[in-house]
């Protein structure tokens, strides 16, 4: 049934039944579980570190993703990167959960909204405004959507048990990074945001669609608190990425 709406972004269809699904044509043959990661060169480092083998990808027309598979003990698990923006995140997740993953770490970097962050400093998003387009086509249209509840348990029940200091709080998932106006980082940070980027909603809204288990591990970046940008050099904390990486896996083990 569609839910019509003055405006098409929030017209929404209740029905399950779409055209195209990512089962038409891939098959399962991958582990359960997944960690997804934007950090590329760190990922590449890992990989050679550990020699890791190629055990799929997630296609397109610009570019295909490798994804690799990563043995500890008798279990094993894998690791791949996924595309930029929310309807980048809603078809890895998809791809990724028709060939056979059934939980979710993500691991990435954030922009800070708060003027006393850290550049470095672990956030997890427990729940994301919804200021980009993908989400309302697998959840009926609302400011916010929660991350998966138990799974963010886990992460921070981990990050406890390491002494590894972190923050839990909302973020802001935006389509366009390059409208982030001084007024609406205000108004973001005005109803509790801590970090903007670009992929949450999307990838909460198709973890409820499929109650799939799945938790986010951002750091904060780039400063975009004030009137001007300042890049902290976030894309250049490479310890803090690799170190996420590593942390990302951990959890994942645990699910």
């Amino acid at each position: 049934m569609i839910l019509k709406n003055k405006y098409p972004i929030c017209e929404f269809d209740t029905g399950k039944n779409p055209i195209i699904q990512a089962t038409n044509f891939l098959d399962k043959s991958l582990p359960e579980k997944c960690v997804i990661t934007f950090f590329r060169k760190e990922l590449e480092q890992f990989v050679s570190e550990n020699n890791l083998p190629v055990i799929g990808y997630l296609n397109s027309e610009v570019l295909d993703i490798p994804i690799y598979e990563y043995v500890y003990g008798a279990d094993k698990l894998c690791i791949t990167m996924a595309f930029c923006g929310a309807p980048g995140a809603a078809v890895a997740i998809e791809e990724l959960h028709a060939m056979g993953c059934e939980k979710f770490i993500i691991c990435g970097g954030a922009g800070a909204l708060t003027k006393d962050s850290k550049v470095g400093e672990i956030i997890i998003p427990v729940s994301a405004v919804r200021d980009e387009g993908t989400s309302y086509h697998y959840l009926e249209p609302s400011r916010e959507v929660e991350c998966h509840k138990e799974t963010v348990q886990t992460v921070v029940s981990y990050l406890k048990q390491m002494g590894i200091p972190f923050t839990t709080g909302k973020t802001w998932t935006s389509d366009a990074i390059y409208r982030e106006t001084p007024d609406m980082v205000e108004l973001r940070r005005n109803e509790g945001c801590i970090t903007v980027e670009m992929e949450a909603a999307a990838f909460f809204a198709v973890s409820q669609y499929y109650n799939i288990p799945l938790a986010q591990l951002l750091y904060a970046g780039d400063d975009v608190s004030g009137e001007e940008w300042d890049s902290r050099n976030w894309n250049m904390q490479k310890n803090i990425r690799y170190d996420l990486i590593i942390s990302a896996i951990e959890i994942v083990k645990k699910l």
